[in-house]
């Protein structure tokens, strides 16, 4: 419960702000808050996690639910009196700073658990449960911002990240006991594959979100703005499809990171050449499109988690967590930019080269042989 609470406000928010800041200000401009909110979360990510760690969650949990449920309260408030939009990037800056650390939190508890069982099947829970969010997120972010109010959708966000903290709050800590136990000198120690996998986690998350930001954009340049949430919800929909499909292939050079990766890009490459096509055309690829989403996500927190020094789980979970976040900023932004500047379908240029990059490198980091998750 904890993680699906947490993972709904993760997936409304691209397309609340889009839909709240845009008519107002530009594409652009919206992307700006969202690469905003998503830059402060990155670069404080790590910290978070070593005060998880130091401090324990309880308490890190309260102090960073304040300050980012002050950042939505900002962002909300400056929207609607159409103000300065250094006053929303400010906002922004200070919701993703405060981002409460759930799911480092979530990636420590599952892959402790992984490594228990000596399994991968915890991850590949916590990716269905992304899945189940994205579908349902930006689909309820959607009806709600154009039925009733565009606010409304980040005022529930504010509501659902706080039912989480309470929730989260009550989860064992199942890594700190081994990191009290470790010298100080192996304690944040980045080594072997862990740095082109953070590299290529970062351009899978950039290609990623640039395809998110650049369906509704696209949906709004058709006047279909309603099939914002549809679309991507379609695409979460394929995640599970893959998922289900690709976990009887377990084992298989089918299920490697690296043919993941390529598989990403070329269904982002086919959403790019639908757009050409008209909305409905998109609306019948985004299904097959996602098809390799979440077992990516799925293989590269497993990978991750092989490759994790001893008691350093909140740490990695830290900076894994940052190249997330830094993927999704620099794909919000670059993908409303391009929009504004060359349409949705612009997504082309940048979307399948991210991914296959990510594939390159993830395939040089697996040359290690991780001990589980291959």
């Amino acid at each position: 419960m904890a993680s699906l609470v947490s993972k709904w406000p993760i997936s409304m928010f691209p397309v609340s702000v889009l839909l709240l800041v845009s008519p107002r200000y530009s594409y652009g401009q919206a992307g700006a808050v969202v690469a905003a909110m998503l830059l402060a979360n990155a670069v404080s990510s790590p910290v978070r996690g070593r005060l998880v760690a130091r401090r324990g969650a309880r308490a890190v949990l309260r102090i960073c639910l304040a300050g980012y449920v002050t950042g939505i309260a900002g962002i909300s408030a400056f929207a609607a009196i159409t103000a300065p939009l250094p006053l929303l990037l400010a906002a922004a800056l200070l919701m993703g700073s405060f981002f409460p650390p759930a799911s480092i939190l979530l990636r420590s508890h599952w892959t402790a658990v992984d490594r228990d069982l000596g399994r991968a099947s915890a991850n590949a829970l916590e990716s269905a449960l992304m899945d189940l969010s994205l579908i349902t997120g930006p689909v309820l972010a959607g009806w709600l911002s154009t039925s009733f109010a565009p606010v409304l959708p980040l005022a529930l966000n504010a509501v659902l990240m706080t039912l989480a903290v309470v929730l989260l709050a009550e989860l064992p800590d199942r890594t700190s006991a081994s990191t009290a136990t470790l010298p100080e000198r192996s304690r944040g120690t980045l080594r072997g594959p862990l740095i082109p996998l953070f590299a290529a986690q970062f351009l899978f998350c950039a290609a990623l979100a640039t395809t998110e930001v650049s369906l509704p954009v696209y949906a709004q340049q058709q006047h279909t703005a309603f099939a914002s949430g549809w679309f991507l919800a379609e695409l979460s929909v394929g995640s599970i499809i893959g998922t289900l499909a690709l976990g009887r292939l377990r084992g298989t050079g089918a299920t490697r990171l690296p043919v993941l990766l390529v598989l990403l890009a070329a269904g982002t490459g086919g959403i790019g050449a639908a757009m050409h096509l008209g909305p409905l055309t998109v609306a019948l690829v985004c299904v097959p499109a996602g098809l390799a989403t979440g077992s990516v996500f799925a293989s590269f927190f497993t990978v991750l988690g092989s490759a994790t020094p001893p008691g350093t789980d909140h740490e990695v979970q830290g900076w894994a967590n940052s190249m997330t976040t830094v993927g999704f900023a620099a794909g919000s932004f670059g993908g409303a930019a391009l929009g504004d500047a060359f349409g949705a379908s612009a997504l082309l240029l940048s979307a399948p080269a991210a991914a296959v990059a990510a594939a390159g490198l993830a395939a040089r980091s697996m040359r290690t042989r991780p001990r589980i998750g291959e």
